[in-house]
């Protein structure tokens, strides 16, 4: 059966009261590797154990089994490579998941507690507003999930529910009961590393029907909730600083889902800060700070931005897929630089039609390999 995508975002008020998100890596830095990959060992699941529809008892006996413990690695590199590639074989769009929550909602075939953690995770959508504004990236990258271990360690006491994506997603995964051990259904996500290009997700159809079975359903979200949870892993990896890069800029990789007209889409950033010295740089400028985005929503199509801010300057690099978008955007540079100008910026501003040039993959980079 097909329906129209989600068009309305619950409010916070709607939202029954959440259980609280069960203890997750509360550490920082190199330690939040060795973490995620002791999340990646607890999360396994044999393929073998069944899937228990709504209110059959799980009854699965085990035979008795001894494993060796895996040894955890010994540096860094070596655990920032095992989660990553965990991560790829394991991840998938949040986008798709939005939409089938949705649906999910519409079909009434949720538990009271997946049904409260649905609702948390449709809150998190923003809707598309033309006055969106650095306050509003700010508190976005807040709420990214990027720091949730690290809010975590520095307050335990403050529960993170309703303002960050990441917990939302480790209470839904809870709700929803085991993960099956399969990839969600659907295209993957460019997989995100340091330096990569950004990608956007676009706008998403449900892919659950009406008519489906509370078992289905919730075996789908389950599967669609850790492909999510991976790929956010993955953003993490990628605003770690690199071990073999000393003296790099420091970046922040992040996610933010939008509602648009077609469905939930999803838009990455990346916000990077140099404070001075190398790259020809002297140490007593100003820091450089530098932001690429990219989204991809109707009418306008993919539009990948970069940014560059330093003292009074601006320059803004446009590459606009469409090519009667990339004319309406040239003409409205004169607009912008005047707008810029009351608040004593200067605009060095170029759109470019088609996509922007591909760097190439730095050596030692992981693929995807989930293809």
């Amino acid at each position: 059966m097909k329906v129209a995508p989600l068009t309305s975002i619950p409010s916070a008020a709607l939202v029954p009261a959440l259980t609280p998100v069960r203890p997750v890596a509360r550490v920082v830095g190199g330690e939040l590797l060795r973490e995620m990959q002791r999340a990646v060992e607890a999360d396994a699941v044999d393929p073998a154990l069944p899937v228990e529809g709504p209110g059959q008892a799980a009854q699965v006996k085990t035979a008795p089994r001894q494993a060796p413990p895996l040894p955890l690695p010994q540096t860094q590199g070596q655990a920032l490579a095992t989660a990553m590639r965990s991560a790829l074989t394991r991840q998938s769009g949040l986008a798709p998941l939005l939409a089938d929550l949705g649906q999910a909602l519409q079909a009434q075939a949720l538990s009271p507690p997946a049904r409260a953690a649905a609702m948390q995770m449709l809150t998190q959508l923003i809707p598309l507003d033309p006055k969106v504004g650095a306050a509003d990236i700010k508190r976005a990258l807040k709420g990214s999930g990027l720091f949730l271990e690290a809010n975590l360690a520095a307050q335990p006491e403050v529960s993170p529910l309703g303002r960050d994506l990441k917990a939302a997603l480790l209470v839904l995964r809870q709700a929803l009961g085991p993960t099956p051990n399969r990839r969600a259904p659907g295209a993957t996500p460019r997989p995100p590393y340091g330096g990569a290009p950004t990608s956007a997700q676009r706008a998403a159809l449900p892919s659950l029907p009406l008519e489906a079975g509370a078992g289905a359903i919730g075996e789908t979200l389950a599967a669609e909730t850790q492909g999510a949870l991976a790929h956010l892993d993955l953003l993490q990896l990628a605003s770690l600083p690199d071990p073999e890069r000393p003296g790099e800029p420091t970046r922040w990789m992040f996610e933010t889902p939008l509602q648009t007209p077609q469905g939930p889409s999803v838009a990455q950033f990346e916000i990077s800060r140099d404070g001075g010295g190398g790259q020809g740089r002297e140490d007593s400028r100003e820091p450089l700070w530098r932001a690429r985005f990219s989204v991809d929503f109707e009418p306008v199509g993919p539009v990948d931005a970069q940014l560059a801010f330093e003292g009074d300057l601006a320059r803004v690099s446009l590459w606009v897929a469409r090519g009667p978008i990339a004319d309406r955007l040239r003409a409205a540079q004169p607009a912008l630089a005047q707008a810029l100008a009351a608040a004593n910026l200067q605009l060095e501003m170029a759109v470019h039609s088609g996509p922007p040039p591909a760097p190439a993959t730095p050596s030692g980079r992981l693929l995807d390999q989930s293809a």
